[in-house]
C-alpha cells in the first residue's frame, strides 16, 4: 500500500483528462496543503484527446489538435480556467464556427444558409421545406423539462427537411450520432432552453441577441469561441506544469475495493493506493471494469453508456495543389450519403495560426459512418480518406504529411433519458466516489471542466476541508 502523510486526507483521481485534471486544479486551489492528490492516468501523456502535434516540413511547422480545437464561451469554464492557468496571452479568437458550413447532400456540395436571403436563394430545401421552417416562431412552445430526441426537436419546430437537410448533418456531425437517439438535453439543450424561456428558436436568437448588445461595453468579455494560438495541449501542460500532486503515467486502475470509508485502489503497476475519496474521470466503459465487483449495481448501469468509435486526420497540402472555387470551412457528410467520413473542417480557412503561408490544412473526422475505419493502420485510413476527398471535392493531390488519432470505444453516446440514467448511476455510487467527465453530463470542453470542479467540491465538503477561499 503506498504510503501517506498521516495527517492528510488522499484523493485518487483516475483519468487524466481534462475532466480527471479540472478536478486536481480545484482541489489543489480550493484545499491547498490539506490534500494528497494522486491523479492515476492509463496512457503515456496526460489530456485526452486534448493533444497537439507539432509536424515539421521544410522548416514550416504546423499546429495539429487531435480533439477539440476551440471552445464556446457561452459556457466560461474553458475562459475563466485560462485566466487561473496565465493564459491570457495565449488566447485567440478563432472566428465564427458557422461560417461557409456546407453539407453534402445526395451526393452534391450545398452551403447551408444562414441569411435570409442565402436561406430563400438556397436549394439545399425545397419550397415547402422553406415555408415549414418560416412557421417555428408560431409553433406552441414545449417549456417542460422532459427529454427528446433531436430528431423529434428539430422536426418538431422545423420540420422534417430541417432535420434531414441541415440541423441534422451539422449536430451528428458535430456529436458523432445518430440525431433519433440522442438526447437533446445532452446534446444541444440551449435550443431547449431558449424555447422555454422566449417560446421558440427565432425568439430565442432575436431576444439572446438584445442581450448580448446591452453587455457588449463589458470589460474583458470573451468572443464567442477561443482558442490557443500554441494548440488546445497548452490547457493540459499548464495544469500539469503548476500541479504539486503525484501523477502516475501509463499505469491502468484495474479495480476499487471500500471498506470503513476508506477505499483501495488497485493499479496494473501492482502498486494499491489508499484513497479517502476517489473521482472517476475515466470514461463510463472503463469506471464500469473498476466498480464490477464492489459496486455491481452502478457498473451494470454504466455499462449502458454507448461508447462509439471515432478518429480525427489532418492532412497537410500545398495550396495550389488542392485550390477549390469557394471557400470552405466545414464540411458535413450526413449517414445517409453511405461515406467512409463524417466531416470535414478546412483548419487554414480560420483565423488561427496553424499553418504557414502556401500550405493547406484540412482535418477530417471518421468512425460515425465506417466504424472499422478507426482499427485499421495510418497507412489504410489516409488511403481511405484520400479517396473520399477526390469523391466528395476533386482533391487528387497526395498530402506532404499527415497526423492521425484514433478512440476506438472513446466517444460516448447520450441517449434520450441520458440524463435520467446518470442521476440514477451517481445513487449507486458508494459515498466518496464521484464520477464526472464526458459520458455524464456533456462532451464539450467547458462541460468536463465543469463536471471535474464539481467533483472535487464534492470531495472537499465530504472531507470536511476548509476552503481557502
Amino acid at each position: 500500500m503506498a504510503k501517506l502523510t498521516p495527517d492528510k486526507k488522499h484523493v485518487v483521481i483516475i483519468g487524466g483528462g481534462l475532466t480527471g485534471l479540472s478536478a486536481a486544479w480545484q482541489l489543489q486551489a480550493k484545499a491547498g496543503n490539506q490534500l494528497e492528490i494522486t491523479i492515476v492516468e492509463a496512457g503515456k501523456q496526460l489530456g485526452g484527446k486534448m493533444q497537439t502535434k507539432v509536424i515539421s516540413h521544410n522548416g514550416a511547422s504546423f499546429i495539429i489538435d487531435a480533439g477539440p480545437e476551440s471552445f464556446v464561451t457561452r459556457k466560461p469554464e474553458a475562459w475563466r480556467l485560462a485566466q487561473e492557468l496565465g493564459l491570457a496571452g495565449e488566447v485567440i479568437n478563432p472566428g465564427s464556427e458557422t461560417r461557409n458550413m456546407y453539407v453534402l447532400d445526395q451526393g452534391v456540395v450545398k452551403q447551408i444558409p444562414l441569411s435570409p436571403p442565402a436561406f430563400i436563394k438556397s436549394d439545399l430545401l425545397s419550397l415547402k421545406g422553406k415555408l415549414r421552417m418560416f412557421r417555428e416562431p408560431f409553433i406552441k412552445a414545449r417549456r417542460d423539462d422532459e427529454d427528446e430526441s433531436l430528431a423529434a426537436f428539430v422536426t418538431r419546430r422545423l420540420g422534417q427537411e430541417a432535420l434531414e437537410k441541415m440541423l441534422g448533418p451539422v449536430l451528428s456531425g458535430i456529436y458523432n450520432t445518430n440525431p433519433e437517439t440522442q438526447s437533446i438535453m445532452v446534446t444541444s439543450p440551449v435550443m431547449r432552453e431558449m424555447e422555454k424561456e422566449y417560446g421558440g428558436l427565432v425568439k430565442g436568437a432575436l431576444g439572446r441577441m438584445r442581450k448580448r448588445k446591452k453587455g457588449a461595453a463589458e470589460t474583458n468579455k470573451p468572443p464567442q469561441f477561443i482558442t490557443f494560438s500554441s494548440g488546445a495541449q497548452v490547457m493540459i501542460d499548464a495544469i500539469e506544469n503548476q500541479f504539486n500532486g503525484v501523477v502516475i503515467k501509463g499505469t491502468r486502475a484495474l479495480n476499487i475495493s471500500n471498506s470503513e470509508n476508506n477505499f483501495t485502489v488497485k493499479l496494473s503497476n501492482k502498486q494499491s493506493l489508499s484513497a479517502d475519496a476517489v473521482v472517476l474521470a475515466a470514461p463510463a466503459n472503463h469506471s464500469a471494469l473498476l466498480l464490477q465487483q464492489s459496486v455491481p449495481e452502478a457498473a451494470a448501469l454504466m455499462k449502458q453508456i454507448v461508447h462509439k468509435n471515432i478518429g480525427t486526420a489532418s492532412l497537410i497540402f500545398r495550396s495550389d495543389a488542392i485550390a477549390l472555387p469557394f471557400q470552405i470551412n466545414g464540411l458535413m457528410i450526413p449517414r445517409r450519403e453511405k461515406r467512409k467520413i463524417d466531416a470535414i473542417t478546412w483548419t487554414t480557412n480560420k483565423p488561427m495560426p496553424r499553418a504557414p503561408e502556401g500550405y493547406e490544412m484540412i482535418r477530417v473526422f471518421f468512425g460515425g459512418g465506417d466504424p472499422d475505419l478507426v482499427n485499421l493502420t495510418d497507412k489504410q485510413i489516409l488511403i481511405a480518406i484520400l479517396s473520399e476527398l477526390k469523391d466528395i471535392l476533386n482533391i487528387d493531390a497526395q498530402p506532404l504529411n499527415s497526423a492521425i488519432f484514433t478512440w476506438p470505444n472513446g466517444f460516448p453516446q447520450a441517449f434520450v433519458g441520458h440524463l435520467d440514467l446518470v442521476n440514477e448511476i451517481e445513487t449507486k455510487l458508494p459515498t466518496g466516489i464521484w464520477a464526472a467527465g464526458s459520458s455524464y453530463r456533456g462532451i464539450g470542453v467547458p462541460d468536463c471542466i465543469r463536471q471535474g470542479q464539481h467533483a472535487a467540491n464534492k470531495v472537499i465538503s465530504y472531507l470536511n476541508i476548509s476552503n481557502k477561499e
